[in-house]
């Protein structure tokens, strides 16, 4: 599950600095603003596209997450498209452009929960079902906030528009500033409040809400669900559910991308004369070769037996680092062949002395 390209988004190259990122999201913002397209059902979607893209590549930390990963977190600090707007082109919801910040219902916070996979199920990807507990639509006024049967009516206040203007004169000229109308909370609607939810339009409910996790995703990457999040206040449009993946480690094996790496104990005779040889993988039993004169510490590669590749087909390889196991205890016939062995490749080992030493010792003697 991807995040779009956010450099795409703002039409800017991937190696833009800032002031590129910045000034592309400052004409499209204000080209995009929902309030300068009243009847385009598409330019708020896109204008919180902008914000998001914006938030993700304007900040170090995150781009360098998104780079890497093709993922970010988005939802720290409330994540919000019309505080971002209202940065660029004044404060307080205002500024000398005419847009304001956005009035009516208001999106809903954002979720960040957390969830431990295994590594079987981070190959194979996984639906998850998920408790969450939060602020949900009133089933009660279906998150109007008014009650049921009860007449909506034009606030008086701000006259249905949802926000009260003032204008100012300053240095730059006349600066006109907007701000939610505190009689209606910006909707420009006054109601009957909802005996349920005292007019929010929301309750305290707790859901199931269902996540499929791709297969291969890695340590600390987060997966968003849209519309999965907080409900906005009196009808307003959901947050989104964002989760962040743990994976749980499996003794004896360890990831490096789409690798995985593990370690192997072989004869000290197989070492030397090669030969096919299985092990326990974290998934299955896997048969390699050990090729004639393998050394301990080399790296034996199978592949396509590692973790499967995020948005893409295949996996990776397994990694097998060799361990030689050195025979002690020896027999008196496994010794002296050994010894036999060392004279024939002319290996120069210190006297014997064993039993075999001491007869031939005895003998020559």
């Amino acid at each position: 599950m991807m995040t779009k390209d956010y450099y795409e988004v703002l039409g800017v190259d991937r190696d833009a600095g800032h002031e590129e990122i910045k000034k592309a999201y400052r004409r499209l913002a204000r080209q995009y603003h929902p309030d300068a397209n009243p009847h385009d059902p598409q330019a708020e979607a896109k204008f919180k596209e902008l914000g998001e893209a914006y938030a993700v590549l304007s900040d170090p930390q995150r781009r360098r997450n998104y780079d890497t990963f093709g993922t970010a977190d988005v939802s720290a600090g409330g994540f919000d498209p019309f505080d971002i707007f209202a940065s660029f082109f004044g404060g307080g919801g205002g500024d000398i452009f005419g847009f304001g910040r956005r009035t009516g219902p208001q999106r809903g916070r954002d979720l960040v929960i957390s969830v431990e996979l295994t590594m079987l199920e981070v190959l194979d990807g996984v639906t998850k079902t998920f408790p969450v507990e939060c602020l949900r639509a009133c089933t009660r006024c279906d998150g109007s906030g008014a009650e049921p049967g009860t007449r909506v009516s034009t606030c008086d206040r701000c006259g249905g528009s949802g926000t009260l203007r003032s204008m100012q004169r300053s240095f730059f000229g006349n600066v006109v500033t907007s701000t939610a109308c505190p009689q209606c909370r910006g909707t420009g609607q006054q109601i009957v409040p909802c005996q349920e939810c005292r007019g929010d339009g929301r309750v305290h409910r707790e859901e199931e809400v269902k996540v499929d996790i791709p297969a291969g995703v890695e340590e600390g990457m987060q997966i968003r669900v849209p519309a999965a999040g907080e409900a906005g206040p009196r009808g307003g449009s959901a947050g989104d559910l964002y989760v962040q993946v743990n994976v749980k480690p499996m003794r004896g094996f360890d990831r490096k991308g789409d690798d995985i790496v593990a370690s192997v104990l072989i004869p000290m005779t197989l070492a030397a004369l090669g030969g096919s040889m299985k092990m326990d993988s974290f998934d299955d039993t896997v048969q390699f070769e050990v090729p004639t004169g393998t050394q301990p510490g080399d790296t034996l590669k199978v592949r396509g037996r590692g973790m499967s590749r995020l948005g893409r087909s295949g996996r990776g390889d397994l990694l097998i680092k060799v361990r030689v196991r050195v025979p002690t205890n020896l027999s008196p016939e496994e010794e002296q062949l050994l010894r036999r062995f060392a004279s024939l490749r002319g290996d120069d080992l210190p006297e014997d002395h064993g039993i075999l030493g001491k007869i031939k010792s005895a003998f020559r003697t």
